[in-house]
């Protein structure tokens, strides 16, 4: 795509984005269809064996660990589904930055779009990192450990006998190539949605761009204009392009949000069970030890994903409510009287910034961010001190004491003859 090609590449070589560009009935659409397809399956046979392992779980410290995981890859499969359902809305959407009012115009235009591309793919690359290793120290990082006891990455449950060498070593390739397929898909939707708040935010700084340099418009306008109707008439076409790019900008966010949101709200879900499980985890490991790395790495994936959505959804929030210091910093004494009314209906419309929400229940914000994470942190107090007590309780010993036991029965006498002098009288 014309925006946005890392997070594009990134889903194409997974599998689950075929190219645009490509002709449908074309030979390399057909065997992309055919690897898509492939891919799929891998992904979905993949989170069944997880499924199961996590849920046949007796040990209930295994079973938490295992559902933490489980719940991040079946939510890698709902995000790949949503982007082959919602293929031609997200292709439309990012059509829309093709046209011609969000296409930078001039220099400062093009150094603020050039600013946003690089933006973003800076961060598709520092967040693939981020989990490519994170795979890696689940995976080939424990490799020693995992051969010497015979056992998996993530699923130790598999549809076949691992007695077999043989099934052993493709369980465990098939397993390391199923956990770096997962992250790679994730960094993908991630930074796409990301992406997309990175290219509102610089869609709304052209616009301010554009509303300050309005004033020197119109009055070149007025001087290379041979009359007063061609000066109306060209004020009208420059204010209705305006009108129009700030609708367009309009339609973009809320495009984006009504395609994404129940994704959103899918990661705001899936990093609020995962983020107590891992926090309350990392304390029971030894710190020097390679499972703490990865499980730390893990939870660092983890919030680095909310964070991306709360950070830029701020960031776009506040771009949005700029075109209205951009409307009042503008020179309004050279602009016509009929100008002013109109961009004072503008001015009314920016008053009510875009919000970018998950699932029509939080606002994508900083003030989002720290709440999840308070409230996260505050649970795993609570599940430490819970299990503090009980192992306070289990480890404490009832031994009897003759004090206390001479003190109950003198306080039994006492209470008889207290009874006793009641009743005499």
């Amino acid at each position: 795509m014309h925006r946005l090609p890392l997070s594009f590449a990134l889903l194409t070589i997974s599998g689950y984005w075929r190219p645009t560009k490509w002709p449908t009935t074309s030979l390399k659409s057909r065997l992309y269809n055919v690897y898509s397809v492939l891919m799929i399956s891998l992904l979905y046979f993949f989170a069944f064996c997880i499924c199961v392992d996590s849920f046949t779980s007796k040990n209930l410290k295994i079973m938490s660990d295992k559902f933490s995981l489980c719940v991040s890859v079946v939510g890698v499969c709902l995000k790949v589904a949503n982007l082959f359902l919602r293929r031609g809305k997200i292709t439309n959407v990012m059509n829309i930055l093709l046209n011609e009012n969000c296409v930078a115009r001039d220099d400062q235009e093009k150094l603020i779009q050039r600013k946003s591309d690089n933006h973003a793919r800076k961060l598709a690359i520092y967040c693939e990192i981020l989990n490519e290793s994170t795979v890696f120290f689940a995976t080939v990082g424990q490799y020693n450990k995992l051969i010497s006891v015979r056992g998996l990455p993530l699923s130790d449950w598999m549809p076949y006998d691992l007695s077999s060498a043989e099934l052993y070593t493709i369980s465990l390739v098939y397993q390391t190539i199923g956990l770096f397929v997962c992250a790679n898909a994730s960094v993908a939707n991630e930074t796409l949605i990301a992406g997309l708040m990175i290219q509102v935010g610089a869609q709304f700084e052209i616009f301010c761009h554009r509303v300050k340099n309005l004033s020197s418009l119109v009055t070149a306008t007025r001087s290379n204009s041979v009359s007063d109707e061609e000066f109306k008439i060209r004020c009208k076409r420059i204010l209705g392009d305006m009108v129009k790019h700030h609708l367009e900008i309009y339609e973009f966010a809320e495009t984006v949000n009504n395609v994404f949101q129940y994704m959103i709200f899918l990661q705001f879900s899936i990093s609020s069970v995962v983020l107590c499980l891992s926090i309350y985890k990392l304390s029971t490991l030894d710190p020097f030890s390679m499972n703490f790395v990865w499980s730390g790495s893990y939870l660092c994936c983890m919030l680095t994903q909310v964070y991306l959505y709360c950070w830029f959804g701020n960031e776009m929030m506040l771009k949005s409510k700029k075109v209205s210091d951009a409307i009042y910093e503008m020179d309004w004494m050279a602009l016509p009287a009929n100008l002013m009314k109109d961009l004072l209906l503008m001015l009314v419309r920016t008053k009510r910034p875009v919000k970018m929400t998950s699932g029509h229940i939080v606002v994508l914000s900083v003030e989002s961010f720290t709440t999840v994470v308070s409230r996260k942190f505050s649970q795993f107090l609570c599940l430490s001190l819970a299990q503090l007590l009980k192992s306070d309780i289990l480890s404490t010993e009832f031994v009897p004491d003759q004090n206390v036991t001479k003190f109950r029965v003198s306080s039994i006498q006492k209470q008889g003859g207290i009874g006793g002098s009641l009743s005499g009288t």
